[in-house]
Order: structure tokens, then sequence, then C-alpha cells
């Protein structure tokens, strides 16, 4: 008798939740793949701003240089 009316009132509302949870699981998959994929573009562009730096050896030496000069410039300066 219930199914041929739909079922009972429990049944029902059963499914209607089952069913919204399953929408906004659908709804919650499609976000995320978004986010993901917006994370995945600025990592891209952060990675290429990295990529046109000098390399970590180039501004060693820089640093080192410049430190060499300014200790000629002040040990010329006190003498």
């Amino acid at each position: 008798m219930a199914k041929e009316n739909g079922g009972c009132s429990f049944g029902k509302v059963s499914r209607n939740m089952i069913e919204n949870v399953s929408n906004d699981f659908k709804e919650f998959r499609t976000e995320i793949r978004g986010e993901f994929i917006d994370l995945k573009s600025t990592n891209t562009k952060l990675y290429n701003h990295l990529s046109s730096r000098l390399p970590a050896w180039a501004t060693i030496i820089l640093v080192f240089g410049a430190s060499l000069l300014t200790g000629v410039i002040v040990w010329g300066l006190s003498r």
C-alpha cells in the first residue's frame, strides 16, 4: 500500500534529504575543483616571478663583492 502512493512520509523525507546532500556534495566538488584551478594559476605566477630572480650563488657573490669594496673604501678613508 505504501509503495502505491509513493511511500511513507519518513521515506519521502529521507529520500529528499539524501538528494539534497548528494546535490550539495556535487556543488562542493565543483567549488573545490575551481579553487584548485585558481591555486594552480597563482602558484604558476609565483614560480614565474621567482624564476626571474638572480640565482642564490650570484647574489652571494654580489654581496661578498660589495662588502669587500666597502671594506676597502673604509680602510682607505681611515688612513
